[in-house]
């Protein structure tokens, strides 16, 4: 599990808000593919759920980030948004693998995704990419955020 107390603040509060929501969920959602696996109860339309979940908060995270950036003419937004759009991508792809197929290889995949694979790219865009853009959107008058 990653815990979000060890993760970068950008201090900007909605940002900062929408990372925490992110460890959140992969977490939750690792737990919950460990649950699967000890086969305590059945909990494939938890899985599906929380997938969901991460997926559409991570589209309202994108986009808020997204409309700041715009509304800042943040000059590599761009750039951040072809990033926003690979990782949807590879989201849906996860998502899409346990629609089609439940079995304890794909539960062990995504445990992987969820517990290592997301929040390594997470911390990774974060101390990169969403760094430069807090920084930016702070010395444009956006710390009030």
């Amino acid at each position: 599990m990653v815990d979000f107390k060890y993760a970068p603040r950008l201090d900007i509060g909605f940002i900062d808000r929408e990372h925490q929501k992110a460890f959140d969920d992969a977490n939750a959602l690792k737990g919950l593919l460990e649950s699967a696996l000890e086969a305590s109860k059945p909990v494939a339309a938890d899985i599906e759920n929380l997938l969901q979940t991460l997926l559409s908060d991570t589209i309202n995270h994108f986009a808020l980030e997204e409309k700041q950036m715009r509304e800042y003419q943040f000059p590599a937004l761009d750039i951040h948004r072809k990033e926003h759009q690979r990782v949807l991508k590879w989201m849906e792809k996860e998502h899409r693998r346990w629609q089609l197929d439940q079995s304890v290889e794909t539960i062990v995949h995504l445990q992987h995704y969820a517990g290592e694979q997301f929040p390594a790219w997470l911390l990774n865009h974060i101390v990169t990419m969403d760094t430069a853009m807090a920084s930016y959107l702070r010395s444009h008058g956006g710390d009030a955020l």
